[in-house]
């Protein structure tokens, strides 16, 4: 008999697979995406808050901690602010 063509049967993305491992605490494959896209981050010049925050708590204690939008409206602030960076 031929399947059913009303019936959708749906499988897990690749990337869904890897949330609910991490849910559950296994990770490698978490860690080095995160890593990955941290690296990617860098070279296109956004900032890492998880770096960010891990800094304040080492170097700065005293100074409170930004919520992770207002440490990015404060980078693009930073950024941008001035206008355009570039010549033309």
């Amino acid at each position: 008999m031929p399947a059913d063509p009303r019936v959708v049967t749906l499988t897990p993305s690749p990337s869904a697979a890897l949330r609910a491992g991490s849910a559950r605490g296994r990770g490698p494959e978490r860690r080095f995406i995160a890593k990955l896209f941290a690296t990617l981050r860098k070279i296109a010049g956004m900032p890492d808050y998880a770096a960010h925050v891990e800094h304040l708590r080492r170097c700065h204690p005293e100074t409170p901690i930004p919520s992770e939008r207002e440490f990015y409206d404060d980078f693009v602030r930073a950024r941008y602010d001035d206008g355009p960076s570039r010549c033309c």
